[in-house]
């Protein structure tokens, strides 16, 4: 009786455990990923300077799930493992989308919920005068932008 009990107790915790740890296998039909650039002036303290006011470019992602099973959230761990960077139709991860700090466990967004990350690079030190940037999720792809620095424009590409 003893092992029949222990077993069952065995059972049950072991499906408890399993039933808690997340299905990687993401349901990509419900995700929204949308993107947004923009001009802005940066104003505050940058690596050794105190205070620098400096044209910048803002590149921002924002994913949501619209369907019922978690996805992944745009925190740092997913970041690098699902979420990438496109200039110029070209694979081009900033070493940002790496770092910070990520708490441990699973991090996901249910359904309805949003996450959004931006990086920002100083226009002086952008890849070109004219280039395009685009943000891929889970293999689904974010509107493409083209950016023309030197008359501040940013162009939805089709």
């Amino acid at each position: 009786m003893k092992k029949i009990l222990l077993f069952f107790i065995a059972t049950c915790v072991l499906i408890s455990v399993y039933s808690q740890l997340p299905n990687f296998k993401f349901s990509t039909d419900s995700v929204q990923i949308s993107s947004k650039v923009e001009f802005f002036i940066f104003d505050g303290p940058y690596g050794e300077h105190e205070n620098l006011k400096k044209p910048a470019i803002r590149f921002i992602v924002t994913v949501k799930n619209l369907g019922t099973k978690p996805i992944p959230d745009l925190g740092v761990s997913n970041r690098s493992q699902y979420l990438n960077l496109y200039i110029n139709d070209s694979l081009n991860n900033p070493v940002s989308l790496y770092n910070g700090a990520d708490l441990p466990g699973h991090h996901l967004l249910l359904k309805g919920t949003s996450d959004t990350y931006t990086w920002w690079l100083f226009e002086d030190t952008a890849y070109s005068n004219v280039f395009t940037v685009q943000w891929e999720y889970l293999d689904l792809f974010s509107e493409k932008y083209k950016i023309i620095k030197s008359k501040k424009r940013i162009e939805l590409v089709k």
